[in-house]
C-alpha cells in the first residue's frame, strides 16, 4: 500500500507596525499589487531565519524583534506564517527591485476602509496591530 502526501508550500510573511499604530510597511509588488513583505521557507531552514532572511533580502532590514502571531491558508493554497513587529518610519530601508516595487507606509485606517487593498493580508494587519514583539530574530551569516 502506498500513502501519497501533498506538498504543501509555506511562506513566511511580517506586518511591521509604526509604534504609533497608525501605519504598516507594504511591499509594492507591482502588477500584483500591494502584499506584506515575506517569501518561501528554503529547504532546512526554520521559519523564524527564512522571516530574518526574507526582511534583509527585500527590504535590506537586519534584526529586530518580531512576534509569531498567526497562520493561514493563503489562496494560492500556500500556508502563510504571520509575523509581526515594530518599525519606525524614518528606520533607512533598501527595497530589493529585483522583488519587489517599493516598500510603501500605509495607514491602517486606509486599509480598514479599502482605500488601499491588501486582500490576502487585511484581517491579518487589522487584528494583529496591537501585539507586542518579543521574539528577536537575526538573518544566518
Amino acid at each position: 500500500m502506498t500513502i501519497e502526501f501533498a506538498r504543501l508550500q509555506v511562506s513566511c510573511k511580517c506586518a511591521l507596525y509604526t509604534p504609533d499604530k497608525k501605519h504598516v510597511l507594504l511591499a509594492d509588488y507591482g502588477p500584483r499589487g500591494y502584499g506584506l513583505p515575506g517569501g518561501h521557507i528554503d529547504v532546512g531552514e526554520t521559519p523564524d531565519h527564512a522571516m530574518a532572511r526574507e526582511l534583509e533580502e527585500e527590504l535590506g532590514l537586519r534584526g529586530g524583534s518580531l512576534t509569531r502571531a498567526d497562520f493561514w491558508l493563503h489562496g494560492s493554497g500556500r500556508l502563510i506564517l504571520g509575523y509581526t513587529g515594530w518599525l519606525d518610519q524614518s528606520t533607512q530601508l533598501s527595497p530589493q527591485l529585483s522583488e519587489l516595487h517599493g516598500a510603501v507606509w500605509a495607514p491602517i485606517d486606509d486599509i480598514a476602509n479599502g482605500t488601499i487593498e491588501v486582500p490576502s493580508y487585511k484581517e491579518f494587519i487589522l487584528k494583529f496591530k496591537d501585539i507586542k514583539p518579543p521574539v528577536r530574530l537575526e538573518a544566518p551569516e
